[in-house]
């Protein structure tokens, strides 16, 4: 296999009877490999057999556990561990002879096509023949749902895998939070959110002749609600599954204060703050105001004109905008943006700047938007950065402003949703930041407009959103 450094892993607990065996099968392949044991405390003495294999081989390592912490923190632990000692290639497998050692040369053959590859049970009709019928459903089960909530046609949920880790990002694992048997398909779901290629080999499994399943109902349990918790988040916060990209890098402005907490509010975005806004919100986001966006941009600009993402947050509701116009998102919080380059895949730059004196050359811009911003800043600071709209576009260049209303229906559902939380459940929570300047009405943005060097050429406030937004598109006067 050429300058491959080869590791094969294997965990164990109460594998006394298998583990010689085990090795003795998997050295008469004659491969140039090293072998790593990791033991969870196994009582009935895996160790200590682990550790004479190991004074007498030296491609035999073993690492000892205090205690039994999970299949799937085990299998952390050793891609960690192969990461560290400077593999190219990590082979991972059960001890109970489940696997077995001869499709290790199959997986490797593979592996010339693909950054990792899956021994599937599923390539042949009778790959589990000899398995009984609660085995088989739960299997196939488990199968059928990761293929059709996640979308992945492959095994996802067996431990007979090999990696490529010399060409996968060790971020790429960091991602990856379970410790129980769901980190074999939320690990294989996040390298494939990540780009990662994935191909499959055909395994018959036998039934299981050396020890029992370790497999509890809780297990099961906690499989499914992860399996469930991954299909929302995915719908409506993918980036919490992508690992940060190299490609465009942002610069941090030292200068700049964020005297209204947005970093830190974007950084609590990367976690769960309360599952039914989130949720709500995530919806909102995606299937309103995404494609209501894209209404108003496509008929304000060209394809492939200069806009600025003025306060861009997230990104969550222009990916897009970015693959179809040459878009520079600019906010003054380091994690909202470091969230917008997880997400978008088009042409996009990013700027790390305050919104009320923008580093950006005067008249640079064909077109300027902005969502949910304005109702943050007092009248005096909105009518600044209005005028730095202004200096940036280009003559007769076009401002798109989503502007939440008094009486927008967000405005009221948000209300009634602090209402709920601080005052009947005492929790004292803030879901964004303070509002304190929510559009009055079209005599306010006609006036705003003017003393701004803008002409209101649009104001929108319909049911297409749900009466949730205004959009105000501003174009810059002749005589600016």
């Amino acid at each position: 296999m050429g300058d491959e450094k080869i590791l094969i892993f294997i965990p164990t607990y109460n594998e006394s009877k298998n583990v010689e065996r085990l090795f003795g099968q998997i050295a008469e392949l004659g491969l140039d490999s090293d072998i790593l044991f990791i033991d969870d405390a196994s009582p009935d003495g895996t160790g200590a057999i682990l550790d004479g294999l190991a004074s007498r081989l030296a491609r035999i390592h073993v690492v000892h556990r205090p205690g039994k912490m999970g299949i799937g923190s085990a299998h952390s632990a050793g891609i960690d561990w192969a990461y560290a000692n400077g593999y190219t290639t990590l082979i991972t497998m059960d001890s109970d002879f489940a696997h077995s050692p001869a499709y290790i040369l199959n997986l490797l053959e593979q592996s010339r096509k693909a950054d990792i590859v899956v021994a599937s049970r599923y390539l042949q009709e009778n790959s589990l023949k000899d398995w009984n019928l609660l085995r088989k459903f739960l299997t196939r089960s488990g199968h059928f749902l990761t293929r059709t909530l996640l979308k992945m046609p492959y095994d996802a949920t067996g431990a007979f895998r090999l990696y490529k880790i010399d060409k996968i990002s060790p971020e790429v694992f960091k991602l990856v939070h379970s410790c129980g048997y769901s980190f074999f398909f939320e690990s294989l779901y996040i390298l494939l959110k990540n780009g990662y290629s994935i191909s499959e080999i055909s395994v018959i499994l036998p039934s299981r002749v050396y020890g029992e399943s370790k497999m509890r109902f809780s297990d099961a349990w906690k499989s499914l609600e992860l399996l469930f918790h991954i299909f929302l988040t995915q719908a409506f916060h993918p980036q919490r599954y992508l690992a940060d990209p190299a490609v465009h890098s942002i610069q941090e402005n030292k200068d700049i204060h964020d005297l209204q907490g947005w970093d830190q509010y974007w950084q609590k975005e990367q976690v769960t703050r309360n599952i039914l806004y989130d949720f709500m919100a995530g919806f909102f986001r995606k299937f309103i105001i995404r494609p209501y966006l894209n209404r108003f941009i496509r008929q304000s600009f060209r394809p492939g004109t200069s806009l600025l993402h003025a306060g861009c947050g997230s990104g969550q509701v222009d990916v897009d905008i970015t693959r179809e116009y040459s878009v520079t998102g600019l906010d003054i919080s380091i994690n909202a943006l470091k969230i917008y380059q997880k997400i978008h895949r088009g042409n996009f730059a990013l700027l790390h700047g305050d919104i009320l004196a923008m580093n950006i050359p005067d008249e640079c811009m064909d077109g300027v938007y902005s969502l949910g911003v304005l109702e943050h800043f007092s009248q005096g600071q909105i009518l600044k950065i209005l005028s730095e709209f202004n200096r940036v576009l280009k003559p007769h260049g076009l401002a798109v402003i989503f502007w939440p209303p008094v009486n927008g229906a967000s405005v009221q559902f948000l209300g009634a949703w602090h209402f709920l939380l601080n005052n009947i459940l005492k929790k004292g929570a803030r879901l964004h930041p303070q509002e304190e300047s929510l559009l009055q009405s079209r005599q306010q943005a006609l006036a705003l407009a003017g003393k701004t060097g803008f002409k209101l050429l649009q104001y929108s406030f319909t049911l297409r959103d749900f009466f949730t937004q205004v959009v105000l598109v501003l174009e810059k006067s002749q005589d600016t």
